[in-house]
């Protein structure tokens, strides 16, 4: 059986519910946004091996019965039943308690799941992604990371056209380093930050299965493509791009991701970061590409 995990107003996890329902797939939705009412019950045996149900609504699921998970999680404190409450909440320790047991039982399970915690995590760390990146062969801007003023300057006044950004997995919108963030600058003593040489080009985004690519190239008029007038057309990748992509991919033990990429004038290939939990809907409405469907053919061949 197939799990899908996550909210169902989640596009990602929409479209693929919709390509499994229509292809008449086993399989299972359980629903984040009532993870308050869910029970788990999870248990090591002295001879080895364990055991995960799940209660829901007095029906019980054995997760010895799935194969294979797709899991799109979501912060639980941003639900209505959390409004004025904090993390020691009794129903924020129910939800983090079931999270907690349902991950761990994935991550040592033999089902396939998109995308276990380990190969997720280099995501919460750009410099370690990025050192990753080149030694699955590919070019990386110039990074540097730090939290003193007189160092910071000095690596932007040899790098004039320079942007910053989250060190994390958090999301942030890309900006240069402007005279007016100069002001500022002695800010980062309070929190170590990410600079990064700019890299002009065309910006690409792939979406990377164990075996299969699907890429578009990016036209738009921001810097941070997301939060622009922004096109895009199916393009297929360059050989040997390609074949970075499936590594870092296998690198990391993803199943599926978002590779972001540049190509420069000069025809040399930058990659920025892999995304373990991709919002691919926003590539497959623009770009018009089969991704969801691709992604679900996966799951089922992997349910059999």
């Amino acid at each position: 059986m197939i799990l899908l995990y996550g909210l169902i107003e989640d596009t990602p996890l929409t479209m693929v519910h919709e390509k499994l329902e229509k292809a008449g797939a086993d399989f299972l939705f359980l629903d984040h946004r009532k993870i308050f009412d869910y029970d788990i019950e999870y248990a090591f045996s002295n001879e080895g091996g364990s055991k995960c149900i799940i209660q829901i609504n007095g029906a019980r699921l054995d997760l010895d019965d799935i194969n294979v998970a797709y899991l799109r999680p979501y912060n639980f404190m941003d639900y209505p039943q959390m409004e004025g409450k904090n993390v020691d909440d009794r129903l924020a320790l129910k939800a983090s308690g079931f999270e907690l047991q349902l991950m761990a039982w994935f991550d040592s399970s033999d089902a396939l799941v998109i995308n276990k915690s380990a190969p997720s995590a280099s995501n919460n760390s750009k410099p370690y992604q990025l050192s990753l990146l080149s030694k699955a062969g590919f070019k990386v801007p110039s990074t540097y990371i730090s939290n003193d003023k007189d160092l910071v300057k000095t690596f932007l006044r040899k790098n004039v056209d320079t942007v910053y950004k989250s060190i994390s997995g958090v999301r942030s919108i890309v900006h240069k380093v402007s005279d007016e963030h100069l002001e500022f600058i002695d800010d980062v003593q309070w929190c170590p930050t990410l600079f990064q040489k700019v890299i002009d080009g065309t910006n690409y985004r792939a979406h990377v299965f164990n075996n299969q690519i699907f890429a578009v190239r990016i036209e738009t008029d921001r810097l941070d493509y997301r939060y622009g007038k922004t096109s895009m057309v199916p393009e297929d990748l360059p050989y040997d791009v390609a074949q970075k992509c499936h590594k870092i991919n296998e690198m990391l033990g993803l199943h599926f991701s978002g590779i972001d990429l540049m190509r420069t004038k000069d025809d040399e290939w930058y990659c920025f970061e892999v995304n373990p939990s991709p919002g691919y809907s926003y590539f497959e409405l623009n770009g018009g590409q089969p991704i969801s469907t691709a992604l679900a053919r996966f799951l089922m061949d992997a349910d059999h």
